[in-house]
């Protein structure tokens, strides 16, 4: 009976923080078009979409956003006809800076950005008394990723660029533990842990084929790929602490011990396609990219206890690599208002055994729209938003929990997008080489 209860606890409350807990929610234009901003440079987000493009990019540029996601996920099971998830609203941000260095011995050449942005994270919040409660109660997640980059232009068509990741990390759950004695039939786990890793980003882009004349009718070709590495988190040290244990059982679960594990965060390879046709007083791009995430690096989730009679963890995952299709369109007039849509189609890398409570994994089509305004040349104000609307039917193995889940999201993003310098003189000459809002 001891052993059945040790193998229940340690498999429900760690498995939940695998699969779907990428936030593809960067970018005040890229958000409007669908995330595909790949083949895109006209703004400081390309220093995470795309490093190298910041060679496209004039004087100081600053990008600045935050998200406000609005989750609503339901459960049916056999037991219930309607469960909610009672978590509350996510703020993710982010924050892009370039600008050019040593511009008068390197011809403008080489630049230097840098990304501060939150890349992974997840919450979940059940009533304490709910039907699985045994597998989640509470959990959250969240990262925090800082990336100092460089980017130079080999050829007048093409550029290159790389950026260093210090990322950091923590995350806190709680759960019901199923015991039994006289006095209690329940105990409590809450754990909770901090960490930090490191990784890279790389990238290429190419504005290969100009079609036209400048000031006349001209369209534009561009293609990238970017590439952001495995990133592994070491939570070590984290805290676990156990109540309404029994006697019997304290030894296995004590009042509070410590516990090292280690978070594998998937890498991520991106190829993308723009074309922009550029009128005399309007502009309208077209965007793709197929991202790849590598979430079966992501294969087991590994727990070992300071405590020698806490028996230490090791989860297996099986959870698969992806792809997902975004597409996007811009259209800009007299390079002051901008309108865009956008939709991806997201495929979860979690099987139908594998699919957690606290963050249901659904392969969906997803649907972005987006507005900018320029208010001077200095200054555009941008509006971003996504929405989520999807199903499924899953279990989760080794706890005998399935259920129907229904997931609705919407994703609100607003934000500034600023230049001075260079940048803000070239817009004044130049404007067919500005056709965005931003």
């Amino acid at each position: 009976m001891k052993k059945t209860i040790l193998s229940a606890f340690m498999l429900a409350p760690f498995i939940t923080f695998a699969g779907g807990f990428q936030l593809n929610v960067q970018g005040l234009k890229a958000i409007g078009m669908g995330g595909a901003f790949t083949g895109i440079g006209s703004d400081a987000s390309t220093v995470f979409f795309n490093p190298a493009a910041m060679t496209h990019l004039d004087g100081h540029q600053f990008s600045l956003g935050i998200n406000i996601i609005q989750p609503n996920v339901s459960l049916r099971t056999s037991e219930n006809a309607n469960i909610d998830q009672t978590s509350g609203i996510g703020t993710p941000f982010f924050v892009y800076y370039s600008t050019s260095i040593f511009k008068e011995k390197l011809d403008n050449k080489l630049k230097f950005g840098i990304a501060i942005n939150n890349q992974f994270g997840s919450s979940a919040s059940f009533d304490d008394n709910w039907q699985g409660r045994n597998i989640i109660q509470n959990m959250s997640l969240k990262t925090i990723m800082f990336q100092p980059t460089l980017a130079y232009k080999i050829h007048d068509k093409i550029s290159v660029g790389a950026g260093f990741i210090f990322a950091t990390g923590n995350f806190s759950t709680e759960k019901a533990v199923p015991v039994g004695s006289s006095n209690t039939t329940e105990g409590q786990a809450h754990l909770e842990g901090a960490g930090y890793g490191m990784g890279y980003n790389i990238g290429i882009y190419s504005q290969f084929l100009t079609l036209g004349e400048e000031g006349a009718d001209q369209t534009k070709f561009a293609v990238g790929v970017d590439y952001r590495s495995e990133l592994s988190i070491e939570l070590n040290g984290g805290d676990a602490k156990f109540t309404d244990i029994p006697t019997s059982l304290a030894g296995q679960f004590p009042a509070s011990t410590k516990f090292d594990t280690k978070l594998v965060l998937p890498a991520v390879f991106t190829a993308g396609l723009s074309v922009k046709h550029i009128k005399e007083n309007w502009s309208l791009e077209f965007a793709y990219d197929l991202q790849w995430t590598g979430w079966s690096s992501y294969d087991s989730l590994n727990f070992n206890f300071e405590n020698p009679e806490t028996p230490d963890s090791k989860t297996f995952q099986d959870w698969e690599d992806v792809l997902t299709h975004r597409f996007g369109l811009d259209f800009t007039y007299k390079n002051k208002y901008s309108v865009r849509a956008g939709t991806y189609y997201d495929n979860t890398p979690m099987k139908d055994n594998r699919v957690s409570p606290h963050l249901p994994g659904i392969t969906q089509m997803a649907y972005t729209f987006g507005l900018g305004y320029k208010v001077s040349e200095k200054l555009n104000i941008e509006f971003a938003y996504i929405h989520q609307d999807a199903e499924r039917t899953a279990s989760f193995e080794g706890t005998g929990f399935t259920a129907d889940y229904k997931r609705v999201v919407n994703v609100y993003t607003i934000g500034l997008n600023l230049k001075f310098g260079a940048g803000a003189k070239k817009a004044a000459t130049t404007p067919a080489e500005q056709p965005t809002a931003e």
